[in-house]
């Protein structure tokens, strides 16, 4: 009699069977296709707030350079027109402002015109010939200050000089003679040009902008790539409902009222004048870059659901058509070292030191970059020959480590020679020297020197990671794999054992899958360093209270026992990353004391810290751990139990410890082998946002 799930006679499947373990793995697949989207857009939502952020950072420094220069400008051009007003009302009609300007002191380079008009409207003197009868008095500037004395320096929209018959901005002020009678005006024309042609080096892009507005919205100065323009009223731009609001700079995003462009802008207002000035990029422009890695992301996780669809498939046929597994099995491990192989080609030459020698041999020229590495600074290497500079770099090596070879003569390498040295001096590090001979009078050879510690370092990490999680996928596979493997080919054992069976192919699926998951949260936290935490005040005692009775006790064990203080302990945290933290701490508790015997939770602040911070201790009474084992609690893969017996990853603690170096807090392990386990959790209270308040 066959039970449901088991092989018929001529391999054949039940078709109810098949269409669970099916599902299983279809679902399996859809799950880790969903992780691996939301990640994605994860990533790309990460990049870019990243390059907008950049951008804004960028145009507020620039808005902040403009409008220094703006100020300096105008505050210079003030001081003109103070020192031409006192010497006018010094001197009245004897002013010589020609004079002045054939002197040198007043800059006709600077300014289009430098003149005052008298009380009628009349321009009565300049530091330019005036060479026919120019009535003012219908000009805003002259209008302003005839009525009352304004106090304060007015800059006028752009408008036609009638004297230069060039486009100027009028800086003016008021001349009072005595008993504040109204004597006329001083007026200085400046060049709008003035602005643009420093706007036109702040390198905003082909349809970037820069400009000097007033607050009545009237553009003084405007700059898009190479256009400029001048008198352009952009009045309902959200700029000025801003300025009004109360926001004398800030950055915002907006189509341009004028040229309907999308931009991101930062915008200041001056301090001391009625103007603001504005920068801003086209939003293309921004994330250009962005968009890149947006298709780079997608294009990865196109890979990996391929991949993952690939992956499903092939178990579908598995389990179809059995008498293919091997072939599969050879096809999937062809393609993993195809694409291992791929990743441990990618490699490219950076040098980052150089070093040349001369005709004869001796050293020329030793960059910066040499020096830092090779710590020669107080010394010098030029002039050393070959042979000496190889003694020289010989005697900075790793007792043992290979010394460099020569390059010239009876000591001589292969020309294009590459050397890997470890130097123990001035600091431990692993170099490239390259050797490249060159036809060039001057020079014979150049050497280049590259820092590849932190290459070889993550090489070693990336084989010791790869050859572990290899090894746990490979466990939980063998058994799937065996166990399949018998209910195939054992058509006549009995509906238990078949049951048995496919409960253990189902459980270490399981153990899969938790892998896979404990190894992409892993990636997360690296991936992001800590920006998805959504961090908030929270009490700590309902964390811990929420969380202990939450969990899920094994069969038989008692709950934790709980000492908590007597008020709220307030801090800052994100409450689902906290909860992970504790319930991986309570399964271990739990899961290493297999025997029984309690499992304590106690929560305390410690005053006596300073800062405050936050104690949390879960202690159980199970196997404990020897000093060697305590020491590679936190790495990856690593369980204190080798026997098999008790479930788990070896992740749990990883993960612990990365959430908490995020939280700014700290994660301890004592343990005594035979007596049981504490681990201390620390927090940060009256740090990083978090207050302690009492009840």
């Amino acid at each position: 009699m066959n039970t449901p799930g088991a092989p018929e006679p001529g391999l054949r499947w039940r078709p109810a069977a098949l269409g669970r373990t099916v599902l299983f793995v279809w679902l399996t697949a859809a799950a880790l296709l969903a992780v691996t989207w939301m990640h994605t857009l994860t990533l790309i939502e990460a990049s870019r707030v990243s390059k907008e952020e950049l951008a804004i950072r960028d145009l507020s420094n620039l808005a902040r350079v403009s409008e220094e220069h703006a100020s300096r400008t105008l505050r210079s051009t003030d001081q003109v027109v103070r020192f031409v007003k006192d010497r006018y009302l010094e001197r009245g009609a004897a002013i010589d402002l020609v004079g002045l300007s054939d002197r040198g002191v007043l800059d006709n380079d600077i300014f289009n015109q430098i003149g005052v008009i008298d009380s009628n409207g009349i321009y009565a003197h300049a530091n330019r010939a005036i060479t026919s009868r120019l009535d003012l008095s219908d000009r805003e500037h002259f209008s302003f200050h005839v009525t009352r004395d304004h106090g304060e320096l007015f800059v006028s929209k752009p408008v036609i000089g009638r004297a230069t018959q060039r486009w100027s901005l009028q800086l003016t002020r008021r001349i009072n003679l005595a008993g504040g009678a109204f004597g006329g005006v001083v007026v200085i024309s400046v060049d709008p040009e003035y602005f643009t042609r420093f706007y036109g080096e702040l390198q905003l892009g082909d349809r970037g902008v820069a400009a000097l507005y007033g607050l009545d919205g009237i553009a003084r100065a405007r700059r898009v790539g190479l256009a400029e323009s001048h008198g352009v009223n952009a009045v309902s731009s959200q700029m000025f409902r801003m300025i009004e609001a109360g926001q004398s700079s800030g950055h915002f995003r907006s189509r341009s009222v004028i040229d309907g462009v999308d931009r991101l802008y930062s915008y200041r207002k001056l301090a001391d004048f009625p103007l603001v000035v504005v920068v801003g990029r086209d939003v293309s422009d921004v994330f250009l870059a962005h968009n890149r890695d947006k298709e780079g992301f997608v294009l990865q996780a196109g890979v990996v659901s391929a991949l993952l669809l690939l992956l499903a498939l092939a178990f579908t046929r598995h389990f179809l058509h059995m008498r293919n597994a091997l072939e599969q099995q050879e096809v999937t491990q062809a393609q993993v070292a195809e694409r291992t192989a791929q990743l441990n080609a990618v490699f490219s030459l950076s040098p980052d030191g150089l070093l040349t020698f001369d005709e004869n041999h001796r050293v020329k020229y030793v960059s910066p970059a040499v020096q830092e590495l090779l710590g020669t600074l107080g010394l010098n290497l030029t002039g050393l020959d070959e042979r000496e500079f190889l003694a020289w770099l010989s005697g900075r090596c790793e007792p043992g480590a290979p010394r460099p070879l020569g390059f010239a003569g009876d000591v001589s390498g292969p020309p294009g020679t590459r050397q890997v040295l470890s130097l123990a001096s001035p600091a431990k590090r692993v170099l490239e020297v390259s050797s490249r001979r060159v036809d060039v009078p001057s020079v014979s050879r150049i050497l280049y020197l590259r820092d590849i510690t932190h290459e070889t370092e993550v090489a070693r990490l990336k084989s010791e990671f790869l050859s572990t999680a290899a090894h746990e996928l490979r466990t939980p596979m063998a058994s799937i794999y065996g166990f399949s493997e018998v209910l195939e080919t054992q058509p006549e054992l009995d509906p238990a054992t078949r049951q048995e069976f496919l409960g253990i192919i189902h459980q270490q699926s399981r153990n899969v899958a938790a892998i896979l998951d404990e190894l992409l949260d892993l990636s997360r936290i690296e991936a992001r360093q800590g920006k998805d935490f959504k961090l908030a005040p929270l009490d700590a005692r309902q964390w811990v209270t929420d969380t202990v009775r939450a969990f899920k006790l094994p069969e038989g064990r008692q709950p934790a026992t709980l000492s908590l203080p007597d008020g709220p302990v307030w801090i800052t945290g994100d409450i689902s990353k906290l909860r992970q933290v504790l319930q991986n701490v309570l399964s271990n508790a739990y899961k290493y004391s297999p025997d029984g015997g309690g499992v304590s939770v106690g929560l305390e602040v410690l005053a006596e810290a300073q800062p405050l911070q936050l104690e949390l201790r879960i202690t159980d009474k199970g196997i404990g751990m020897t000093p060697k084992e305590v020491k590679r609690v936190f790495e990856r893969f690593f369980r204190a139990d080798t026997s098999g017996k008790l479930p788990g990853t070896g992740l749990g603690m990883s993960i612990v410890q990365e959430i908490m170096r995020f939280h700014h807090g700290t994660v301890e392990v004592h343990s005594t082998w035979g007596v049981g386990t504490t681990v201390v959790i620390r927090l940060p209270v009256d740090g990083g946002g978090a207050q302690l308040r009492t009840a």
